[in-house]
C-alpha cells in the first residue's frame, strides 16, 4: 500500500486529508501536533506520532523510520506559539536562523526544504481533495446586495494587497471601509474585531496569496468559520475560486442560510 506521511494542524482540514487519503489505498503515516491536533485523527491513520511543536528533527525521523518519501501539511499551527510555549530544537533553530524575517511564506517554505533535504517531497496540500475548492458563484440562498458587492470588490482588492506583503489573508469591509485586517491573531480574531468595531453588517473577504504556493497555508472556510460570522453578525463572506479549501459543504450552507449570510466565490 502506498504510504504519504501527514503533518496535522489545527482544524479539520487533516481530517479531510487523512480520510480521502485512505480512500484512495493510501497507508497515512501522521504527526500531530500536541498544541494543535484533533485527537480524532488517530481513528483515521495506520501511524500517528505526536510532537510539540518546536520538536522539528523528531518530525523528521519518525518520518525516515517509517519510509515516508511524500508528505502532505494540513492544516494551520498557531503563530503565536513562537512567543508563547514553543522550546525549537537544534533543527528548528537552524531555520529560524535562516528565516530572518519569519512571515508564514518564508517559514514553511524553509521547513519543506528542510523535508526535501532528507528525501521527502513536500505534496500539494491539496492531494486527494481539488473537490473541495469550489468555482465561482454564489452558494447561499440570499445573494449579496449592491452595497456588498462593491464592498466584496474593495475588499478582494486590498485583502490582496496584504496577502501579497503576508500579513493576513482576511479582511473585514463595511461601506467600503476596512475595519479589520488579518494578521498574527488568525482569521477568527480579526473577524469578532470588524465585527464589533462595524457594529455588525460587515462583508468579509478572504483570498490566496497572489503566488500561492499550494503546498501549505490554503485558505480555508468550514463550519468554525460561520460560527465567527456569525458572531460578527456579518452578512456576507467572499473567497476565492479553486484557492480555497471548503470543508463541511453542505452544513456551512446550510448554517450561512439559517443565518441569512451571503456566500460568494468570486
Amino acid at each position: 500500500m502506498p504510504r504519504i506521511g501527514l503533518i496535522a494542524g489545527s482544524g479539520r482540514f487533516p481530517i479531510y486529508f487523512a480520510q480521502a487519503a485512505k480512500m484512495g489505498g493510501n497507508e497515512v503515516v501522521a504527526v500531530a501536533i500536541r498544541e494543535e491536533t484533533l485527537p480524532e485523527l488517530e481513528k483515521l491513520v495506520s501511524q500517528i506520532h505526536w510532537f510539540h511543536v518546536g520538536e522539528l528533527q523528531g518530525m523528521i525521523d519518525t518520518f525516515l523510520k517509517a519510509g515516508v518519501e511524500r508528505l502532505v501539511m494540513a492544516g494551520k499551527i498557531t503563530k503565536t506559539l513562537m512567543f508563547e510555549r514553543i522550546r525549537p530544537d537544534a533543527r528548528l533553530m537552524k531555520v529560524f536562523e535562516k528565516t530572518p524575517i519569519r512571515n508564514d511564506d518564508a517559514l514553511l517554505r524553509t521547513l519543506a526544504e528542510e523535508f526535501i533535504a532528507e528525501g521527502i517531497h513536500v505534496c500539494d496540500s491539496t492531494t486527494f481533495l481539488s473537490v473541495l475548492l469550489p468555482q465561482k458563484g454564489i452558494l447561499t440562498r440570499r445573494h449579496p446586495n449592491e452595497e456588498e458587492l462593491l464592498d466584496i470588490k474593495y475588499g478582494h482588492e486590498i485583502a490582496k494587497q496584504i496577502a501579497g506583503l503576508d500579513i493576513g489573508q482576511t479582511v473585514v469591509v463595511k461601506n467600503r471601509a476596512i475595519l479589520a485586517v488579518e494578521a498574527i491573531e488568525g482569521t477568527d480574531k480579526a473577524i469578532v474585531r470588524g465585527g464589533q468595531l462595524g457594529n455588525g453588517d460587515v462583508t468579509v473577504v478572504k483570498v490566496a496569496r497572489p503566488k500561492q504556493d499550494m503546498r501549505f497555508d490554503i485558505p480555508t472556510i468550514g463550519v468554525d468559520t460561520i460560527r465567527t460570522l456569525i458572531e460578527a453578525r456579518a452578512r456576507c463572506l467572499a473567497f476565492e475560486e479553486m484557492k480555497t479549501l471548503l470543508l463541511d459543504r453542505e452544513e456551512v450552507i446550510a448554517m450561512a442560510d439559517e443565518a441569512g449570510i451571503a456566500i460568494m466565490v468570486v
